[in-house]
């Protein structure tokens, strides 16, 4: 019943991404292009789209918002744990099994959901009646204060060797910013203000959405032109395919089976609303964080394992989602 849309759904997360793939591998543009698109994004539409969305939300969200900072904190300790113990046996030097933890352990967690959660309900609008978008992007935004942190630190040091604690620069970014004046906008009633077209702010507000609307192509077009620009030498081919196969177990097979686990033992009955089910079996369904890759370059270890790996699990990522999105809508509870 719902094969088709969701196929063509991830169909246009896929075009979007190859537009950049292609751009970058074949068609010559310079790593500066795309670098300053990643810093439009992070540093202007990623916050105006989190603001324009959170400050649009139902207030009794923020109430139901502090489940995800505690569900940060469990999803990547959980995959911290079960990430050594899939490693630990595995014939990886050591600097490689700590790569191959953090490549588990810690999802795409922003920008995938939020991609997801946007594109959805054009071809399969009743994803949009349920869960909405506006309360998932709060959750998301929640998610990610602390998701953000720990990869910048924990996963830092997974996957380079060094790492520190996480400095103000790194707590307070642009979408910390974005997140944080949405809830005040949230909390003050901004929104009816917002609404009164014979305020200027009416209008200002609408030019910030045009912005907005500009987030998520760019996010995955330039996600497309870091794969792209990813190079995997031909040395030790099999340790690539382990370290990816590995990761995918984990990051595909595990953390689902556990998302699915808790929900029959306790989920369905702590009586969570269906946008916050929506975005934990988002975060427990995603790829490895690409920033793992710029930190590896960055320290110029692990290039091949990330650039491989990531290949490899955003690949999947497009086959295996759709059918993980059909079992999520056939469990109990989930639709009306």
């Amino acid at each position: 019943m719902y094969f088709l849309p969701i196929f063509y759904t991830v169909l246009q997360l896929f075009a979007l991404i190859a537009v950049g793939f292609f751009l970058k591998r074949f068609g010559g543009w310079e790593d500066s292009f795309f670098t300053n698109i990643s810093k439009f994004v992070v540093r202007i539409t990623l916050p105006i789209y989190l603001f324009i969305k959170i400050s649009s939300s139902d207030p009794s969200a923020i109430g139901r918002s502090p489940l995800f900072l505690l569900a940060a904190v469990i999803i990547i300790g959980v995959g911290v744990l079960v990430s050594i113990l899939t490693f630990l046996f595995l014939p990886f030097k050591e600097d490689e099994k700590r790569a191959g933890i953090a490549f588990s352990s810690f999802g795409n967690s922003a920008y995938f959901p939020l991609s997801v959660m946007e594109i959805f309900p054009i071809t399969l609008p009743i994803i949009s009646e349920i869960f909405g978008t506006a309360d998932p992007t709060l959750y998301v935004g929640v998610y990610v204060l602390v998701f953000s942190p720990l990869l910048w630190s924990v996963g830092n040091y997974l996957m380079t060797g060094k790492g520190k604690l996480p400095g103000i620069k790194d707590i307070i970014t642009p979408p910390f910013i974005g997140v944080m004046v949405g809830f005040l906008a949230l909390l003050t009633g901004f929104g009816s203000i917002a609404a009164n077209q014979n305020l200027p702010v009416f209008h200002i507000i609408s030019a910030l959405k045009m912005i907005a609307t500009l987030t998520l192509p760019l996010i995955l077009i330039s996600l497309g032109a870091m794969i792209g620009n990813l190079h995997v030498s031909k040395e030790k081919p099999s340790k690539l395919v382990l370290m990816a196969g590995a990761t995918s177990l984990v990051r595909f097979l595990i953390m689902p089976a556990l998302f699915y686990g808790s929900y029959f033992l306790f989920l369905k009955n702590l009586n969570l609303s269906p946008g916050q089910l929506w975005v934990l079996f988002l975060e427990t369904h995603i790829p490895p964080a690409s920033n793992l890759s710029v930190m590896a370059k960055s320290k110029g270890i692990n290039e091949d394992h990330a650039a491989y790996t990531l290949m490899v699990t955003y690949g999947l990522y497009m086959i295996i989602f759709p059918l993980y999105l059909m079992l999520f809508l056939r469990l109990p509870g989930i639709l009306p």
